[in-house]
């Protein structure tokens, strides 16, 4: 789908952010409703640009169920357009601090999506740096959209940027000891025990004192987890990045393997014909 500025009809914000808004748009010839992006284009310095490219080609590129789908992009004299999917159902942010904490099912079946995405992104050697309950929101039925690409990088060899969310920050990032996608697998740790307790497991007064927790690599775990859910966390936060369960030669398959997922319908998950354990209001 394409379209122009004036083939489609502005409503309400949605979101704002540093650089501009987020609004409900409605397609003029058909009525169907997107999410609008603007990026001001005073705010976006030459390094900036370079990303918000690279962004929207690797979004282009990446047609996936669980990945957010960028239509077109367009401009004017003062803003850069993207046309998205609307996602209605709410950041998994939002609705995990309503609910104080989820079910080990929902756990599963949101960590599911994110895993398939990373077994498509990691197939091409990208990293994607920026897992959080934040960057995770739910469709109309319930399913879990990674949204947000603007850290993903292609590895060719290790990288050495420093960026992140502190509480999901990999230890050799915060080593400056160069890295590659496994340290996504780190983060799905963090998630997969966020989601389950209402708060990540090194989180400290400020950043250097979550910093000095990742790097001791200590989590305590509540008797409300089990066993195998405990012994996935434990196996992603491995310190050491050539030990850590889906950085390894069976990739994603060994975290799908991990026996967290025993008896999961991934194909029914795939094919988006199993129902959502959680349906959000829309």
């Amino acid at each position: 789908v394409a379209y122009k500025l004036n083939e489609l009809v502005i409503l309400n914000v949605l979101g704002e952010g540093a650089f501009g808004k987020v609004r409900v748009a409605k397609a003029k010839d058909t009525g169907k409703c997107y999410a609008l992006k603007a990026q001001r284009k005073d705010f976006i310095v030459n390094g900036q640009k370079d990303y918000i490219l690279y962004e929207y080609r690797l979004m282009k590129e990446l047609s996936h169920p669980f990945i957010l789908n960028l239509h077109c992009a367009m401009q004017d004299s003062r803003y850069i357009y993207f046309l998205l999917d609307l996602l209605p159902g709410g950041e998994v942010m939002d609705i995990l601090q309503q609910h104080g904490r989820f079910t080990e099912r929902l756990v599963r079946f949101y960590s599911a999506s994110v895993l398939l995405v990373f077994a498509a992104l990691h197939q091409r050697r990208i990293a994607y740096r920026d897992l959080k309950p934040e960057n995770l929101v739910l469709d109309a039925r319930g399913y879990c959209i990674v949204v947000d690409f603007g850290l993903a990088k292609e590895c060719k060899g290790p990288t050495y940027t420093f960026c992140g969310t502190p509480d999901y920050l990999a230890p050799e990032i915060i080593r400056g000891s160069g890295y590659n996608w496994g340290c996504d697998y780190w983060s799905l740790g963090v998630l997969l025990y966020e989601l389950f307790v209402g708060g990540a497991p090194f989180q400290s007064y400020d950043p250097t004192g979550t910093a000095k927790k990742i790097l001791r690599g200590h989590v305590q775990y509540s008797a409300r987890f089990s066993q195998p859910h405990q012994d996935l966390i434990r196996s992603l936060l491995t310190l050491d990045p050539s030990r850590r369960l889906g950085c390894m030669r069976g990739g994603t398959n060994d975290v799908v393997k991990h026996r967290f997922y025993h008896g999961f319908d991934w194909d029914g998950l795939l094919d988006g014909k199993m129902a959502a354990p959680y349906k959000p209001k829309v």
